[in-house]
C-alpha cells in the first residue's frame, strides 16, 4: 500500500507545474524509489531568516539552494522527495499560516523521514560548523540525526560532533524520524564564505543525503519490501 501511494504521489507532484522545483526537476527512472523523504527548506518570502554578516545573503535563499541539491542527491540515491516549498516564496502571507501549511506537508502519510534545512547565526562569530537537531525523547530521531551529522562532517572535512536534542516545530510535529540541519553559521566569516560556494553546497548536500540513506538502510537492511509495485 505504501509503495502504491508513493507512485501516485510521484506522478501527481511531477505533473503539477506549480510545484516543480526551481532547478532540474526529478523524472521517474526505470528503478522505482525505495524511500519517501520530505524536505523542508526553512523560511521564504517575507521571512528571510538569518542574514549573512559579511555578504547580506538571506538564509531562506541558501536553504533553497542547498535544499535542492539535497533533493537531487536523495533522488539519485533512490528516494522520492516531497518539498515543502519549491521557490523563493513563503507558503502563505503570515508566519502562522506558513507554518501551518508547512506542518501539513511534513505530516504527509507514508514518509520514511523528514529533513529541515536551515542556516545558523550566533553572537560569538568564532562559532562555526554544522549542527543537527532531533526531537528530544525520540530515539529514532536521534539515530537519524547522528547519521546525518556524521556523514555531513565527513563530507566537508570537519571533526565529528554529536547530534543535539531540541524541541522544534519541524521535528516535533511529524510522527516519523525528523531532523533539523543547521548547515553552518552565517555569523562566522569562514562558514559564510563556504556556504556561498556551490562546490561546498554540494558537499553539504551529499553528506546530508548519505546520512539519510545510511539511517534508512539501517532501518531496513535487507530491503525486504522489494521494488515498488
Amino acid at each position: 500500500m505504501k509503495r502504491s501511494l508513493l507512485l501516485l504521489l510521484s506522478c501527481f507532484f511531477l505533473s503539477c507545474t506549480a510545484v516543480q522545483p526551481p532547478c532540474t526537476p526529478y523524472t521517474l527512472s526505470a528503478e522505482p524509489p525505495k524511500y519517501f523523504v520530505i524536505l523542508d527548506y526553512g523560511h521564504g518570502g517575507f521571512d528571510c531568516g538569518a542574514i549573512g554578516h559579511d555578504t547580506g545573503v538571506a538564509e531562506s535563499e541558501l536553504n533553497l539552494l542547498i535544499g535542492e541539491r539535497v533533493a537531487r542527491a536523495l533522488e539519485d540515491r533512490g528516494c522520492f522527495v516531497l518539498r515543502t516549498r519549491t521557490d523563493a516564496d513563503a507558503l502563505a502571507e503570515t508566519k502562522r499560516d506558513d507554518m501551518a501549511r508547512r506542518g501539513a506537508i511534513l505530516c504527509t502519510d507514508g514518509a520514511d523521514c523528514t529533513v529541515s534545512i536551515h542556516m545558523n547565526k550566533f553572537s560569538d562569530r568564532s562559532v562555526k560548523g554544522p549542527m543537527c537537531y532531533f526531537q528530544a525523547g525520540s530515539e529514532d530521531g536521534k539515530a537519524l540525526a547522528q547519521c546525518v551529522i556524521d556523514a555531513l562532517c565527513l563530507s566537508i572535512g570537519r571533526d565529528p560532533r554529536l547530534a543535539n536534542p531540541g524541541n522544534n516545530f519541524v521535528t516535533r510535529l511529524p510522527s516519523v524520524p525528523s531532523v533539523l540541519v543547521e548547515c553552518g553559521f552565517l555569523s562566522n566569516p569562514e562558514d559564510e564564505r563556504s556556504l556561498m560556494d556551490p562546490a561546498y553546497q554540494q558537499r553539504i548536500a551529499d553528506g546530508i543525503a548519505d546520512g539519510v540513506i545510511a539511517f534508512l538502510q539501517k532501518e531496513d537492511p535487507s530491503g525486504s519490501e522489494g521494488p515498488l509495485d
